[in-house]
């Protein structure tokens, strides 16, 4: 295998200098033990750096997908606690409702039991007494404690009704304060942002009134530098003013402070070119 050595250097200028070089075309291996790094150092730093932007690119590119996706995840996890929270309540909701009519429907139930039992005490205290046996006497007896325990359910199932309506009629109460402070809320929100886009709007009308005031100036500059006459000059200047002061005038809904501004930079205008 033939190998030939050739000797390389930079010159002063950056470029490539190569001595005892064979005719390349003819020659299988070529080596260089003495070449110089021949990338320059400012190209390896920009080589560097566009690699470094790249790599902080890629990293703020993932950070910010990451990111997005975090902010998915959450809003999707908040839609389903809050459809959680929905279903939970619309549930309770319901079971108070059930139970207040179930709670009647027991009170209806016992009231007739009383009735019955009334009625069945009445005729075996009648019959008794009517016939004034023992047997009958127990049997009035009897009839008459079931009488009043039925009247002490038909009494308890009342009152466990008349709470059960009240459980309801509170769950409906709370309810309604609560849809009552959520339309309150959404109110104060409502109004937070009318002032937020009000002073959006404030802020922005004040930019335009500086902005106006900045381009008023320069057409004024242009004038003073201009070879025009003193009177053409009067007249261009009060032109600009009379043209850019409805626009600033407090009274026509401007900004005060850029108006001021306005005002002071024409009375200037007119003592510079008074004096010129």
């Amino acid at each position: 295998m033939s190998v030939h050595s050739i000797m390389v250097n930079l010159n002063n200028g950056g470029n490539v200098i190569m001595t005892q070089a064979p005719n390349l075309d003819f020659v299988p291996n070529v080596e260089m033990p003495n070449a110089p790094n021949l990338v320059r150092p400012n190209t390896v730093r920009q080589l560097r750096a566009r690699a470094e932007f790249h790599a902080r690119m890629a990293n703020l590119e993932a950070k910010i997908k990451a990111e997005e996706k975090a902010r998915e995840t959450a809003i999707k996890n908040a839609v389903k606690k809050a459809a959680a929270k929905k279903a939970e309540e619309k549930a309770r909701e319901t079971a108070i409702k059930n139970a207040a009519k179930q709670a009647e429907e027991n009170a209806r139930r016992e009231a007739v039991n009383r009735s019955k039992a009334e009625a069945t005490a009445a005729k075996a205290a009648a019959r008794a007494k009517r016939e004034k046996s023992n047997r009958n006497i127990a049997a009035a007896k009897k009839a008459a404690e079931n009488a009043k325990k039925a009247a002490e359910n038909a009494k308890k199932a009342a009152e466990n009704a008349e709470k059960a309506k009240k459980a309801a009629e509170n769950a409906e109460k709370a309810k309604k304060a609560k849809k009552a402070a959520e339309n309150a809320e959404k109110a104060k929100k409502a109004a937070e942002k009318a002032a937020e886009n009000a002073e959006k709007a404030k802020k922005a009308k004040k930019a335009q009134a500086n902005a106006l005031v900045r381009i008023v100036n320069k057409k004024w500059s242009n004038i003073k530098s201009s070879t025009m006459t003193r009177n053409q000059k009067k007249k261009m200047g009060k032109k600009i003013y009379y043209t850019a002061a409805p626009k600033l005038h407090p009274n026509r809904g401007g900004n005060t402070q850029a108006f001021q501004v306005f005002s002071n930079a024409y009375d200037k205008f007119k003592t510079y070119v008074n004096r010129n």
